[in-house]
């Protein structure tokens, strides 16, 4: 009678490590921009290509499907890039700002929704409208330690965070993409 007990309660105790380790949301992180991102399960963490540099997270939106992450446009999706402030075009927040618009998303800034903005950081932010429907939510931000071979003046890492969606997904995939802006840790190495 014992040995059953026993045996009964290392089954329930095996099953409930099993349901927290898969309950355990992953971790996205990259030591070289500084970023941490808990990635919720309503998101699917897209896996860095081998042959590209890892610039940030792409997140896609409704899909569970690794393959499509290999066509981030046709899909509702999150995504971070980091890159380093080397150009006089993209050297303050609001010239960055406007460089992702009019170049990266080939449209205007137009105003964006309210309470877009990293928590304890400068940021900016706009929406750019495409003609096919589609919409992308722009949050621009940036850190690390200021490049004294560009400009002691301004920091050293750009952060492009955005939302791509459709019209009728607007309202609920930003309520995601504000839990990922309020979650998202920026801190690059000194």
């Amino acid at each position: 009678m014992i040995r059953a007990e026993l045996v009964a309660s290392a089954a329930v105790v095996v099953a409930a490590l099993v349901s927290a380790a898969t309950d355990k949301p992953q971790v996205y992180r990259n030591e070289e921009f500084g970023i941490t991102l808990s990635v919720s399960k309503e998101l699917l963490l897209c896996p860095t290509p081998n042959d590209e540099h890892d610039h940030g997270p792409v997140l896609l939106l409704g899909t569970t499907k690794t393959n499509d992450c290999s066509d981030i446009a046709s899909h509702r999706s999150i995504d971070v890039f980091a890159s380093f402030n080397e150009i006089e075009d993209t050297k303050t927040l609001p010239k960055f700002l406007k460089s992702e618009c009019t170049g990266a998303f080939k449209g205007k800034c137009l105003p964006a929704p309210p309470h877009l903005d990293i928590d304890g950081m400068r940021s900016a932010a706009a929406r750019v409208n495409h003609s096919d429907g589609w919409i992308d939510i722009l949050v621009v931000t940036q850190a690390g330690k200021p490049d004294p071979l560009f400009d002691a003046s301004v920091p050293s890492i750009n952060y492009d965070l955005h939302l791509h969606t459709r019209p009728e997904h607007l309202e609920k995939d930003l309520r995601v993409f504000r839990s990922v802006l309020e979650t998202i840790r920026l801190s690059p190495a000194p």
